[in-house]
């Protein structure tokens, strides 16, 4: 996989830049294999690789066309963010981000922490 990589199992973290609409197309058809297990998961994510309008366009129509699937599956989604300042600015945007999201997100500093928090939730 290009954009995922299992760090545990059930446990995968998001890499790679997502540039071009290609890069989302296939980010879809990874999570796409991801959903197809049909088991519960956690997701981290780094802040740093956020996708770029062109990525996330594909990625945003499949996330809506997917939501029940994420809120059963996907047990939480960890964002790693290494800038303490940046970590308190998305921290205070959280409540609402969450409201619209299918699944509980949480912030980490690093990704060891991450996977720490991803093990609790599973």
């Amino acid at each position: 996989m290009k954009f995922f990589r299992e760090a545990e199992p059930d446990i995968f973290v998001a890499t790679g830049q997502l540039i071009t609409e290609q890069d989302g197309q296939d980010w879809v058809a990874e999570y796409d294999r991801l959903l197809a297990r049909d088991r519960p998961m956690v997701v981290i994510a780094h802040a740093e690789d956020r996708p770029q309008p062109p990525a996330g366009k594909p990625m945003i129509l499949w996330m809506k066309a997917h939501k029940a699937d994420l809120g059963r599956l996907v047990k939480q989604t960890i964002y790693v963010v290494v800038d303490a300042t940046e970590r308190a600015e998305m921290e205070r945007a959280l409540p609402g981000r969450s409201k619209a999201s299918p699944y509980p997100m949480a912030l980490a500093a690093s990704e060891a922490e991450a996977i720490a928090a991803a093990r609790r939730n599973l």
